[in-house]
């Protein structure tokens, strides 16, 4: 990817909030994740041309039938023109994100996130409903 680094200097030390146990960007809003207080003497952050933040690609959930023994992969970037599977839109437009891979042990109805930030994936948990999503604009190729 086209990465790049940018160095922040404040002239004053202010605090950050630093989260751990970060492992999906739904991640931010679970209040029960540890956070720690600590002084900001100097920041390094990642630039990128490429998202690795996914997109909303629905304000709700996808019904799908699930095939048991079949492998499927559920878009996490919101990319994709196939929602809610993924149609490798990644490769151009989210490089830091894959899509998830599962196989269903039987033949099954679903509903599949499609605003990308369910704690479950690729399952809805009712993340949706929440005003973050609700009040996000959704890229021009969707409908929903």
């Amino acid at each position: 990817g086209n990465l790049g680094y940018l160095l922040l200097l404040p002239a004053q030390a202010p605090s950050v909030t630093v989260l751990t146990g970060l492992k999906h960007p739904a991640s931010l809003h679970d209040t029960s994740l540890p956070r720690r207080t600590a002084p900001l003497c100097c920041v390094l952050i990642q630039l990128s041309s490429l998202s690795s933040e996914p997109v909303i690609a629905s304000k709700k959930p996808f019904k799908v039938e699930l095939v048991g023994g079949k492998r499927h992969s559920w878009c996490t970037c919101g990319h994709s023109k196939k929602q809610p599977f993924c149609d490798g839109t990644h490769k151009t437009k989210a490089q830091g994100l894959m899509p998830l891979r599962f196989v269903p042990e039987k033949d099954s109805k679903a509903w599949l996130c499609g605003c990308k930030y369910t704690a479950n994936p690729p399952y809805c948990d009712g993340t949706h409903k929440q005003e973050f999503i609700q009040s996000a604009l959704l890229p021009e190729n969707t409908d929903s």
